[in-house]
């Protein structure tokens, strides 16, 4: 299925949607929740409204076709969003974005045409903060606030750039996922969670911008994020130092200070992440309980997986699954 949709305004891609696919919908003054029809697949799509100019959107849908959607951005559109689960492609103006689970993305459109694409028999689940330029920089208090927020919006323009994934992050997506509050006290909680992600967004870009000031060269930051990618692709077998420094074409002094450095952590580090990421993933996606969630990072060791996992988010693992939405499943 193939949809053509004219983004004249924030708010009207989810309204035109809804009529396109004549979705069942319930509305509320400033709360929207559709569900898909039954032959294009299941779930549905919640919108929340902060305000004119600013919304929240999240997304729980599998789809039985892929589903296809040709975009034209004619307003200015800052956007923030975090993909727990999805397959998702994006192609404009010569670039290309793939998105899959745990992908956090930034972009700001002005005038693009846009062509999506979101697989069939995927679960695509995602939180999307979209606000126009001028809401975000509502927030800046004086204009030195105001010409960093300025310095995001050039620095992204035209463009869907991937953000590193952080604890802190996903827990503040999992806060708003797992919201409890109803009526106004929701709508004031999933404002104040929207501008804690961008917040936790621009610390990791004010990060990003800091690396590109070090002693590394553009090739070696370049060789660095190669190194990244390995890292993340080969994160149930590790590969060693030696290995990686080979591959990228880095020496193992440079690739192991300027991963730290560039990336605000150690190889071994990101490796324990990236398993505790998945493993989130096997619990929240794929229904395991906490042993087999250790098991299918390469934990033997269920108390060791707990300790890893704690000193990543804060709590152990039985806790999270106990945080969860209620389903069937064992907490050991």
């Amino acid at each position: 299925m193939t949809l053509y949709i004219v983004n004249s305004e924030v708010h009207s891609l989810f309204d035109q949607f809804t009529g396109l696919i004549q979705a069942q919908s319930r509305l509320q003054t400033w709360e929207q929740h559709i569900t898909i029809p039954l032959e294009m697949g299941q779930g549905g799509i919640h919108r929340t409204r902060i305000r004119p100019g600013m919304e929240i959107v999240i997304t729980d849908v599998t789809y039985v076709q892929d589903m296809k959607l040709r975009i034209q951005e004619a307003c200015p559109l800052f956007e923030i969003s975090y993909c727990l689960n999805g397959d998702i492609y994006c192609e404009w103006e010569g670039k290309e974005s793939y998105t899959h689970h745990w992908t956090g993305n930034v972009l700001f459109f002005e005038d693009e045409l846009v062509y999506e694409e979101k697989k069939a028999d995927v679960r695509h689940h995602m939180l999307e903060i979209r606000l126009s330029p001028q809401e975000l920089l509502h927030y800046a208090a004086d204009i030195t606030e105001e010409q960093k927020m300025q310095s995001w919006l050039q620095r992204y323009k035209g463009n869907i750039d991937n953000y590193p994934n952080t604890p802190e992050i996903h827990r503040c997506v999992s806060d708003m996922l797992s919201c409890t509050y109803n009526g106004a006290l929701k709508r004031l909680y999933m404002e104040s969670k929207s501008m804690e992600l961008i917040a936790l967004f621009g610390e990791v870009e004010g990060h990003q911008v800091l690396n590109e000031k070090s002693f590394l060269s553009r090739d070696d930051m370049a060789n660095l994020d190669y190194a990244r990618e390995l890292v993340i692709r080969h994160f149930e077998q590790p590969l060693s130092i030696q290995e990686l420094s080979r591959k990228v074409g880095i020496n193992e002094f440079k690739l192991k200070k300027g991963f730290r450095e560039r990336f605000g952590m150690t190889v071994f580090e990101l490796v324990r992440k990236q398993r505790m990421e998945m493993a989130l993933y096997y619990m929240e996606v794929q229904r395991m309980n906490v042993g087999e969630a250790a098991v299918s990072v390469g934990y033997s060791n269920v108390s060791n997986f707990a300790t890893a996992f704690r000193k990543i988010y804060g709590y152990n693992p039985s806790e999270h699954l106990k945080m969860l939405p209620q389903r069937d499943i064992k907490t050991d």
